[in-house]
C-alpha cells in the first residue's frame, strides 16, 4: 500500500517534469514549430529523418511549344549537312546579298556576210575613191618601223613620203612605180603591173574577176580580205584590212614571193581630196648621177 502511494506521489512529482523535458528535446531538435505570431498560426509538420517516398499522382505533359517565328540555324558542319539532322535536313539559309544591279542584255553576234557581199563592198568602197591621202606606219620583215604620209589617185598613181631619218619616196606615175632612196641616190622602177597596187588603183576594180580570193576573215569590228593577182604578174600577196561599220581601209600586209610581211597601218584618211598631177612625176634629182 504504502509503495502503491510512492508509484502515485512518483508519478504526480516527476511525470509531468519528464514530460516538459521530453517535449523541450522535441522542439529543440524539430525544424519546424506551432507558434503565434500577430494572429496568425503558422503550423509545421515535423518529417522523419527518413521518409517513405511520396508516390505522386501522373501528371500530363504539358502540350510541346508553338515554333518560334525565327529558329536560330545550327552550325554547318564541315562536310556539309547541319550537324546531325540528316542528309534530308533543311539547313538555314545565309543571309541574303543586297540585290545586284541588272545586266545588260547580250549584244547579239554580227550578222556574217557571204563572201560575195564582202567583195562586193570591197570593190564599191575603191571605186568611189578618186583620191585618197592620210598618213602611215610601215613595220618592215624586221619589226623595224617608218612613218610617212601617203597619196592615192586612181588610176595608178600613189605617192609615200617618208618622214625623216628615212630618205626613202616611192612614186608610181599609172605606169611604172619608183623606189627613191636618197641615202643611196638610188631609182629603181618596176611596172605598176608587177605589184599588188595595180588591183586596187585600175579603173575599175573588180577583185572577183581580177583576183584570186584568197580567204575572207569577219570579226565584230573588222573584215580581212587576201587576194593574189590572176595574172600571176605581181609575185605574192595582199591582205586588206577593213573597219567592219563602214567598210573603210585601215592596212594592208604584203606578203612577198620570200614570205616576208610589210605591214601599212593608215590613219587620218581624207577622201577625194583634189591634189597636185606633180606629187606622182618621178624625182629628177635622184639615181641619174650615181658615181
Amino acid at each position: 500500500m504504502d509503495q502503491g502511494r510512492k508509484d502515485s506521489s512518483f508519478y504526480r512529482t516527476v511525470a509531468p517534469f519528464v514530460c516538459s523535458l521530453v517535449g523541450l528535446l522535441i522542439i529543440a531538435a524539430s525544424p519546424g514549430l506551432a507558434r503565434a505570431q500577430g494572429g496568425e498560426t503558422e503550423v509545421t509538420k515535423t518529417i522523419p529523418s527518413n521518409p517513405p517516398p511520396v508516390v505522386s499522382a501522373p501528371v500530363p505533359a504539358p502540350p510541346p511549344p508553338a515554333a518560334p517565328a525565327h529558329v536560330a540555324a545550327k552550325a554547318a558542319s564541315p562536310v556539309g549537312g547541319s550537324g546531325g539532322s540528316g542528309w534530308g535536313a533543311k539547313t538555314a539559309q545565309p543571309p541574303q546579298s543586297p540585290p545586284q544591279p541588272q545586266m545588260p542584255a547580250p549584244v547579239p553576234a554580227p550578222v556574217q556576210e557571204s563572201n560575195q557581199e564582202i567583195i562586193g563592198k570591197v570593190n564599191d568602197y575603191f571605186n568611189k575613191l578618186t583620191n585618197l591621202e592620210g598618213t602611215f606606219v610601215q613595220t618592215d620583215p624586221d619589226n623595224s618601223q617608218k612613218q610617212g604620209r601617203f597619196y592615192f589617185a586612181r588610176p595608178g598613181r600613189l605617192r609615200f613620203d617618208y618622214y625623216p631619218p628615212s630618205r626613202l619616196k616611192i612614186i608610181s606615175n599609172g605606169y611604172y612605180l619608183a623606189i627613191e632612196d636618197y641615202a643611196l641616190n638610188t631609182s629603181d622602177k618596176y611596172p605598176l603591173e608587177m605589184t599588188p597596187f595595180r588591183l586596187l588603183l585600175s579603173e575599175t576594180v573588180d577583185l572577183s574577176k581580177e583576183a584570186n580570193i584568197l580567204g575572207i576573215e569577219q570579226g565584230p569590228d573588222v573584215v580581212v580580205v587576201t587576194v593574189e593577182d590572176k595574172k600571176g604578174d605581181a609575185a605574192g600577196r595582199i591582205s586588206l584590212f577593213f573597219n567592219k561599220e563602214n567598210m573603210s581601209l585601215t592596212q594592208w600586209i604584203i606578203t612577198d614571193a620570200q614570205g616576208l610581211d610589210t605591214r601599212i597601218q593608215v590613219s587620218d584618211l581624207e577622201q577625194n581630196k583634189r591634189v597636185s598631177a606633180e606629187l606622182f612625176e618621178f624625182s629628177k634629182d635622184v639615181g641619174f648621177h650615181r658615181e
